[in-house]
């Protein structure tokens, strides 16, 4: 007998070495450490780049950070009071709703949505004056999520809305008539 045979299978050929005698004691210990080492690696790692979200984004394996700067001008939604939510969305079929939903909406919804869909819906309220100074905000978002919207309340007409990353800084600025966002680096 040769020392490599060829096992063949009806789908797979692969070499067979025969060893004579039994496997080396450290063998198993270092598959062990091996599988152990990659394992770490992997909880290390906050996501994979090739696995998409619903929205085209990353999907965390873990919970991360969203850090959000807001400024708000003095004469922020014609100097009225500004409310605005942020809301965390584990649900794919309403992240693709509030994708359209303009914030006027949202705020009539809010309530009834809260309640449809539990803790598949998670949303943060503020309220502000114009001109108010805000500390920054940093929100836990958890790696099972479908999005992240931002909905503010101004009086004038427009959608409003805008979605959020999984992650990272964010800055806000409430202007007159709408806010911009901006993604930090």
């Amino acid at each position: 007998m040769t020392p490599k045979q060829h096992i063949v299978s009806s789908e797979l050929a692969f070499p067979v070495t025969k060893r004579s005698g039994p496997v080396p004691r450290w063998h198993g210990l270092a598959t062990l450490v091996l599988a152990f080492s990659v394992l770490w690696t992997m909880a290390g790692c906050k996501s994979v780049k090739g696995v998409k979200g619903a929205v085209g984004r990353a999907i965390p394996f873990r919970s991360s950070e969203l850090s959000i700067k807001v400024d708000i001008a003095a004469e922020a939604n014609h100097n009225s009071p500004i409310a605005l939510d942020v809301a965390l969305i584990k649900d794919k079929d309403l992240m693709k709703s509030a994708l359209a939903m303009p914030a006027q909406d949202w705020f009539g919804k809010k309530k009834d949505l809260r309640r449809r869909f539990g803790k598949r819906l998670q949303v943060t309220s503020w309220e502000w004056v114009p001109g108010q100074t805000i500390s920054p905000i940093v929100i836990d978002v958890p790696w099972k999520l479908s999005g992240v919207m931002v909905f503010a309340n101004y009086s004038s007409p427009g959608s409003h809305s805008a979605p959020l990353p999984l992650g990272g800084k964010v800055s806000i600025s409430l202007k007159q008539d709408d806010f911009t966002l901006e993604n930090d680096k």
